[in-house]
C-alpha cells in the first residue's frame, strides 16, 4: 500500500485519469449545472452555431446514416445555396472530426443532446491528451493531473465550447504532435508523430497550418535547448526522420485534404485584403493582452483566462533546460501576438486574428507541471519575484474596482486564489509536499471553475445571453420559411428554387434542413465562382461568405435568371416581394410567412444561340449585365473566340435618372467635392427626382460608386469603429446595406460601390420624388458620384423571354444529387446555359462523348451543343477525391513499411 507522502511522486497512470475524469464531470457540473437544468441553455450560439455548427453537425449525420443504410453519400447537394460540393463545404466543420461519427450512436431524435455531450467529450479529450504527453515528461501523478486540468480549463476550449466547438480540436492534437516529437528526439518510432500530423490534417485544414507552425517551433527550441548537447543522431538526420514522418502522415490524410485545400483555393474567401496597420494593434488590445492572461476574454481570438499557477512558475524556475524551453518558447510566442504582421502569417495571410493562442494554454500548463514537481526545490529569490509578480496583479485588481461599469469579479477572485496559491507553495506550515500537491490540486479546480463560471453567466461574460434554449433548434429551423416550402406549385419537371427577400437576412444555411434548393449559403468555404457571379451585378446583400443572399436584393430580373419560381417571407414584408411574384397563399391567423410564384422563371437549363465575351460583358455597368445575362451566354474570352455564337444584342433600355441633390438640414454636414464631413451621428442626403412620373413601370436603383469612409481624425493607436449602414430610402422600400468595419477579419469586404434596388414603381401607387440615404456614423465620407437608374419592366416581353427559354430547355430525366440527365431535340449549334454552379467535378457526356463543361455566366456550368438532337449527361465527382484516396492508401502502406520494417529495431 502506498502511503500519503509517496502519492505525489508516482508516475501519471490510469488512477490519474480516473481522476482527472472524476474531476472533470464535477468542475462541468459546477460550471454547467445551472446553465443546462435551470436556465434551459444550450451551447448553440444564436448566430455561427445556429446556422452553421449545429445544422450541418444534423445533416451530416443525416447523410452518413442514409450511407450506412445503403443510400449512398452525395457528392454533391442541392440545398447547400445553389448547389454545393459536400465534401469541400462540410470538411472545414465535420467530415474530419472523429467525434462527430460518435454522432451515430444515437438515435435521431437525440441528435441534439448527441451535439452537448460530444462538445464536453472533446474538452476532456484535450486535458487527456496533455497526460499523455506529461508521462512521456516524466510529469508525476499531481502534476498531471493538475496540468491537464489547467490546459483543458482554459479559456481557449471553454469558450469554444459554445463558439466553434471544432476549434478544440487542435488542442487536443498539439500535445499528441509535442508526444511524437519526444519520440524522435529519444530515437524511438516515429509512429506517434505520423499518427498526429494524419488526424491534425484530416480533421481541419485551417488548423493544420497553425498546428505545422507551432510544432516547428517547439521542434527546434526543443532541439536546441534541451537535445542538442545529448542527441546522438545529426541534425540533418533527425530533420529527414522527421520530415518524412510528416509527409506520411500527410498522405494519409490526402483522402479529404486534398479535395478541402482544393476547395479553399477556389472558394470566395481567398487571403489578403486586410486594411489595417500590420505593425501595430490599437492600444486597447495591448491591455487587453494583461487583463485577459487570468481572466476569461477574447481580442482579435487572443484569448486568455489562464491560472496565476502558470505565471508563477514561469518567475519562479530557474534556468533548467526544461524550463528555459518553456520560458524562450513563450517568449516567441509572446513577439508573434505584438504586431498584426505575425498574426496574419499565422491566419494563412489573412486578418491577424490569433485563433493560435491556444498553444499559450499548453505551455503554461506544462509550466504549472513542474511547479507542482519542483516545488521543494523553490528559493527565496523564486518567492520575492512571485510577490511581485503577485502584487502588480493585486494592484490590477483594485484599479479594475474603481473603473464603472468594469466586471471586478473578473478579476478580483483569480487574484485572490492566486495569493492563496503563493502563500500555499512558498509556506512551510505544510509538511509533506503530497499535502502542498493536493491543496494546490482543489485551488486550481476553484480557479478554473470560477472562470468558467465568469465568461458564461449573465454577472460576468453573460454567454448565456447568446445561446438559444435548449431543445428549440430543430423547431426554428423547421418554421424558418413557415413549413410553406411545401406548399408551392410544383408541376412536372419543375427544377426550380426558393427565394426569399431583402429583409430575410436571418435565412442563411436553413434550406440544408428543409431540404429545398434556395440561394442562401452561409459557409467558410463556399463556391468562388458565384461570388464572382455576385460581385458582377453588383447585388447590395452580398457578403464574402455569403454570395448570393438577401432575395438577391429583390431584383426580379436575377430571380427569374436563377430559377427562383417561389418567394417565401412573412406578412411585413410584402412589399420587398419582386416585380411578377404573385401571392398564392396569404397569411392567416396561424401563419404569418406568405408565399408568392412567378411564370417567368427561366428553366434549369435551356439552349442559347447568341452570347459575348466575358471582357465586353464587364464593360457594362450592372444593370446592363444583368439584361445581358437574360438574352446571351457570357463565355471566357478564349471560349468565346471559338464558338460560333451570334453576335450578343447590347442593347438596353435602363435610363439614367436625373435628380438634385441636397443636404439634410437636421444632419449638419460639410461638403468639400467629393468629401462630405460629419459630426452628427447620421449623415443624409435628399436625391429629389426631377420627372418621377416617368418612373412609372420601372425598377428604380441607386448607385454609389467611389465609396469610402474615414474617421474623422485617423489615429493608428486607436481602434476607431469604420463600420456604418447605409440606409436608402423610397416610399415604403427601406433598404440597409452594411459596411463591416476593417477590423471584422471574417466578414470585412470594401464595398467601392453600392447598387441598392428601391423596388418597382407601380401605375396606381402615389409617386413619390424623394430618396433619402442615411449613413448612421460620423465620420468622413468620400462618394465619388451618385445616380438613379430606371429599369423599365416589360410584362409581356418578360412572359416571352421566360416562354422562349421554356420552349428551348432541355427536357430532364434524371435529376439526382450528382447526376442530371436530359434531352434537346433538334438544336443547331447552339451553347446549353444551365444554372449549375461550376466546379472541375462536372462532368459531360453528350450522345455518350465526353465533352469539357466551361464556365458560363461567369458562375455556372455551361456545354457546347451539337446540330441535331442532343442525350446529355452530368454527373460530379469531387475533385481530388479520387487522387487524394489513392494517395491515402499509399500513405498507409508506408506507414506500415515505416514502422514494421525500417523501424523495427526501435523501441
Amino acid at each position: 500500500m502506498i502511503s500519503a507522502g509517496q502519492i505525489d511522486r508516482r508516475i501519471i497512470s490510469k488512477q490519474t485519469l480516473g481522476l482527472y475524469s472524476l474531476l472533470f464531470v464535477l468542475m462541468m457540473s459546477a460550471i454547467f449545472g445551472y446553465y443546462f437544468f435551470a436556465a434551459n441553455a444550450s451551447f448553440i450560439w444564436t448566430t455561427d452555431g445556429y446556422t452553421q455548427h449545429y445544422l450541418i453537425f444534423y445533416d451530416y449525420l443525416e447523410k452518413m446514416r442514409g450511407f450506412f443504410t445503403g443510400s449512398g453519400f452525395p457528392l454533391w447537394d442541392w440545398s447547400i445555396g445553389m448547389g454545393s460540393d459536400v465534401i469541400q463545404s462540410y470538411g472545414y466543420y465535420v467530415i474530419g472530426d472523429p467525434f462527430v461519427y460518435l454522432g451515430l450512436l444515437f438515435p435521431e431524435s437525440m441528435t441534439e443532446i448527441a451535439f452537448h455531450l460530444l462538445i464536453i467529450l472533446r474538452v476532456w479529450a484535450v486535458g487527456g491528451s496533455f497526460l499523455l504527453f506529461a508521462k512521456k515528461m516524466n510529469f508525476s501523478h499531481y502534476a498531471g493531473l493538475i496540468s491537464a486540468i489547467l490546459y483543458a480549463f482554459a479559456n481557449y476550449g471553454i469558450f469554444n465550447m459554445s463558439r466553434h466547438p471544432f476549434f478544440i480540436l487542435a488542442m487536443i492534437w498539439f500535445p499528441l504532435l509535442c508526444l511524437g516529437m519526444e519520440k524522435i528526439f529519444l530515437n524511438e518510432r516515429s509512429t506517434v508523430f505520423t499518427v498526429a500530423v494524419a488526424l491534425s490534417a484530416f480533421s481541419n485544414f485551417y488548423f493544420f497550418y497553425k498546428l505545422t507552425i507551432l510544432i516547428f517551433f517547439y521542434a527546434v527550441i526543443r532541439y536546441f535547448i534541451v537535445y542538442k548537447k545529448t542527441q546522438k543522431e545529426s541534425l540533418l538526420k533527425l530533420f529527414l526522420k522527421t520530415t518524412v514522418a510528416y509527409l506520411i502522415g500527410l498522405m494519409i490524410s490526402a483522402i479529404l485534404f486534398l479535395p478541402v485545400v482544393y476547395g479553399f483555393l477556389n472558394a470566395s474567401r481567398t487571403p489578403g485584403g486586410v486594411e489595417i496597420n500590420m505593425w501595430i494593434y490599437p492600444l486597447e488590445y495591448y491591455y487587453a493582452l494583461f487583463d485577459h492572461t487570468v481572466v476569461p476574454g477574447s481580442y482579435f481570438w487572443t484569448i486568455g483566462g489562464f491560472s496565476l499557477l502558470s505565471f508563477i512558475a514561469l518567475v519562479s524556475l530557474n534556468s533548467l533546460p526544461k524550463f528555459k524551453f518553456i520560458k524562450v518558447t513563450l517568449s516567441l510566442l509572446f513577439i508573434l501576438l505584438l504586431f498584426p504582421f505575425f498574426g496574419s502569417l499565422m491566419n494563412g495571410l489573412s486578418g491577424p486574428y490569433n485563433r493560435f493562442s491556444f498553444v499559450f494554454a499548453f505551455y503554461l500548463a506544462l509550466a504549472g507541471g513542474y511547479l507542482v514537481d519542483h516545488k521543494s526545490d523553490l528559493k527565496q529569490t523564486a518567492k520575492n519575484k512571485s510577490m511581485f509578480l503577485m502584487i502588480i496583479y493585486t494592484i490590477a485588481a483594485v484599479i479594475s474596482i474603481l473603473i464603472p461599469g468594469y466586471l471586478t469579479v473578473y478579476m478580483t477572485i483569480p487574484v485572490f486564489i492566486g495569493w492563496v496559491m503563493w502563500y500555499v507553495l512558498f509556506t512551510k506550515r505544510f509538511s509533506g509536499s503530497n499535502k502542498k500537491s493536493q491543496m494546490i490540486l482543489g485551488l486550481v479546480v476553484l480557479n478554473m471553475v470560477s472562470n468558467g463560471i465568469g465568461y458564461y453567466y449573465s454577472f460576468g461574460g453573460n454567454m448565456i445571453s447568446k445561446v438559444l434554449d435548449y431543445g428549440t433548434v430543430e423547431e426554428k429551423y423547421q418554421q424558418a420559411l413557415g413549413g410553406l416550402e411545401s406548399n408551392r406549385t410544383i408541376e412536372s419537371q419543375d427544377i426550380s428554387r426558393v427565394g426569399v427577400t431583402s429583409k430575410d437576412n436571418r435565412i442563411r444555411n436553413q434550406f440544408i434542413y428543409l431540404d429545398t434548393m434556395g440561394l442562401n449559403s452561409y459557409l467558410s468555404i463556399s463556391n468562388g465562382n458565384l461570388s464572382e457571379f455576385a460581385r458582377a451585378i453588383e447585388t447590395s446583400p452580398y457578403q464574402t461568405i455569403q454570395p448570393l443572399r438577401g432575395g438577391v436584393d429583390d431584383r426580379s430580373g436575377v430571380n427569374n435568371f436563377l430559377g427562383v419560381k417561389s418567394i417565401i417571407t412573412k406578412k411585413e414584408n410584402e412589399a420587398f416581394i419582386p416585380y411578377g411574384y404573385d401571392i398564392i397563399e396569404d397569411a392567416d391567423e396561424n401563419q404569418d410567412f406568405i408565399l408568392a410564384e412567378t411564370e417567368n422563371v427561366f428553366p434549369f437549363a435551356y439552349t442559347i444561340d447568341q452570347g459575348m465575351s466575358r471582357s465586353s460583358f464587364m464593360e457594362l455597368n450592372a444593370l446592363e449585365r444583368e439584361t445581358a445575362l437574360a438574352n446571351n451566354i457570357i463565355l471566357e474570352d478564349e471560349e468565346y473566340k471559338e464558338s460560333s455564337l451570334l453576335p450578343a444584342d447590347l442593347q438596353t433600355e435602363i435610363e439614367e435618372v436625373s435628380f438634385e441633390l441636397n443636404i439634410s438640414d437636421e444632419t449638419p454636414v460639410t461638403q468639400d467635392g467629393h468629401l462630405y464631413t460629419t459630426k452628427s451621428e447620421q449623415m443624409t442626403l435628399e436625391l429629389t427626382i426631377d420627372r418621377p412620373e416617368e418612373l412609372i413601370g420601372s425598377e428604380l436603383y441607386v448607385r454609389l460608386e467611389g465609396l469610402k469612409y474615414y474617421p474623422i481624425e485617423e489615429n493608428i493607436l486607436l481602434r476607431q469603429p469604420t463600420n456604418y449602414t447605409l440606409n436608402a430610402a423610397y416610399g415604403d422600400i427601406e433598404k440597409n446595406v452594411y459596411q463591416a468595419d476593417r477590423y471584422s477579419f471574417s466578414s470585412y469586404y470594401p464595398r467601392d460601390s453600392m447598387l441598392i434596388n428601391l423596388g418597382y414603381i407601380e401605375q396606381d401607387q402615389d409617386i413619390n420624388d424623394q430618396i433619402t440615404l442615411n449613413f448612421n456614423r460620423f465620420g468622413k465620407y468620400c462618394i465619388d458620384s451618385i445616380k438613379l437608374y430606371a429599369k423599365p419592366i416589360d410584362e409581356a416581353q418578360i412572359s416571352e423571354a421566360a416562354a422562349s427559354r421554356d420552349e428551348k430547355a432541355l427536357k430532364i430525366t434524371t435529376f439526382a444529387d450528382q447526376i442530371i440527365k436530359g434531352e434537346i431535340e433538334d438544336t443547331n449549334d447552339e451553347w446549353l446555359v444551365t444554372t449549375i454552379p461550376y466546379s472541375e467535378g462536372w462532368k459531360a457526356e453528350i450522345n455518350g462523348k465526353a465533352v469539357e463543361p466551361v464556365k458560363a455566366d461567369l458562375g455556372f456550368v455551361g456545354l457546347p451543343l451539337n446540330k441535331g438532337d442532343n442525350n446529355v449527361t452530368l454527373t460530379y465527382r469531387t475533385p481530388y477525391l479520387l487522387t487524394g484516396c489513392l494517395v491515402t492508401l499509399l500513405g498507409l502502406g508506408l506507414l506500415g513499411v515505416n514502422h514494421f520494417i525500417l523501424q523495427k529495431d526501435k523501441l
